[in-house]
């Protein structure tokens, strides 16, 4: 678990530059510390790419609402028309 932590730190950068340097040395000594840097990075891709996938099905729904009720018709013409311009 501590390595988990540690390489979560390393990936988003909340480590201290030496701290920083000292963890990318142990990478090159410790193949499968390397490894589970790899893995989880790959990790963090999938999560990250996971959210998008979450969010652009929020605003397409969002979406379809917004051009479907009646009330929202003249709000979604000036929406179109802001693009027009």
């Amino acid at each position: 678990m501590n390595n988990t932590k540690a390489i979560d730190d390393y990936l988003v950068g909340n480590m201290a530059p030496g701290d920083a340097l000292l963890f990318e040395a142990n990478m090159l000594l410790n193949n499968d510390l390397w490894e589970d840097v790899l893995l989880q990075q790959r990790t963090h891709a999938v999560v990250k790419e996971y959210g998008r996938q979450n969010i652009r099905a929020e605003i397409t729904a969002v979406q379809q609402i917004l051009s479907t009720v009646p009330q929202h018709s003249g709000f979604m013409q000036r929406i179109a028309n802001f693009f027009k311009k």
